[in-house]
């Protein structure tokens, strides 16, 4: 039997509840609150499973890292595994003593209060065009040319 959007929502709230985070409603869908749920240190993103594997895209982390760089947090992203209970939370390496120093003091850690700047590329140059009568006159006697109906003989 298929669960419920309500019992997952049940479900993500409990979770993020047990993980000390407050859970954002409708699971980040909005313009200005994203991800699962969060607290002013942390922004964790969760996917549950009743199966005994679970497969995490790239694009999934990568949107977590962006999100959590614009909100200046630490992103988590946790898994639970729904028929043993167990929660499990992953981070990158660099990230472990910020937020074991946010663990044991409450603290939020000073390296994620940094600005994040992202590379923004410069627009190209467009090249001007510049035109003459002599140009058209050119163009338009090729596309004639081109589109010209070619006449056929009868015999």
């Amino acid at each position: 039997m298929r669960r419920s959007g309500k019992w997952y929502r049940n479900n993500e709230r409990s979770v993020m509840e047990q993980l000390g985070l407050e859970p954002t409603p409708n699971s980040g869908s909005g313009w200005v609150v994203k991800e699962d749920g969060q607290n002013d240190a942390v922004l964790c993103q969760l996917k549950s499973t009743d199966a005994n594997s679970i497969r995490i895209q790239l694009q999934d982390i990568q949107t977590l890292q962006y999100n959590a760089d614009v909100a200046h947090k630490i992103p988590v992203f946790a898994i639970q595994y729904i028929n043993s209970g167990d929660v499990l939370c992953i981070v990158r390496p660099e990230d472990l003593p910020a937020i074991a120093k946010y663990l044991e003091s409450g603290i939020k850690p000073q390296s994620v209060q940094q600005i994040v700047q992202y590379d923004e590329k410069p627009e190209p140059k467009r090249a001007r065009i510049t035109s003459s009568d002599e140009a058209r006159q050119q163009y338009r006697t090729e596309q004639e040319n081109r589109y010209k109906k070619k006449v056929r003989s009868a015999t």
